[in-house]
């Protein structure tokens, strides 16, 4: 009687182990939330000496500015923003949600600290998406460690 009653809490402890050791690793994945008062790329540009501080710039889309499906954006980020010459764009509307998601790619040597173009193209259902959103360019980070996760907001208006 107190072998079975000794082993069911040690079969019990070690079942608890291990659904603790495979939960371990989790962690639950969100949009980004939106502050429309954000630093943006257009803010951090004005508050710094040169681009030279800034780790990304887009090109072609300055803040609020009206775009519509597809979006191409153009521009040049740190190599070290690129993991195997990409990184991930996401367009997310005022509520948080993803509305599209795509790859930017490097258009030359990535394994550089110097600035690398990029090109980039989001689609998007024109006829469910409209208003306010934000273009959130994130710094790929395989390690998913989120000490190194960094992002730039690009405010954009979709028509």
């Amino acid at each position: 009687m107190k072998k079975t009653i000794i082993s069911t809490i040690i079969i019990l402890i070690t079942l608890i182990l291990i659904a603790l050791v495979f939960d371990w690793g989790r962690r639950e994945v969100k949009a980004p939330e939106i502050d429309l008062n954000a630093s943006t790329t257009e803010n951090i540009l004005q508050n710094s000496t040169s681009t030279l501080n800034m780790p990304i710039v887009v090109n072609n889309i300055k803040d609020n500015q009206e775009v519509s499906s597809p979006i191409k954006i153009e521009g040049k980020a740190r190599g070290n923003w690129f993991f195997e010459a990409s990184f991930p764009i996401q367009l997310v509307d005022a509520s948080g949600n993803i509305i599209s998601s795509t790859i930017a790619t490097a258009q030359s040597d990535w394994m550089t600290t110097d600035f690398v173009n990029f090109t980039a193209t989001l689609e998007y259902n024109k006829a469910s998406s409209a208003g306010p959103a934000l273009i959130v360019l994130s710094k790929d980070n395989p390690s998913d460690n989120p000490d190194f996760d960094q992002s730039i907001f690009v405010p954009v208006v979709l028509k």
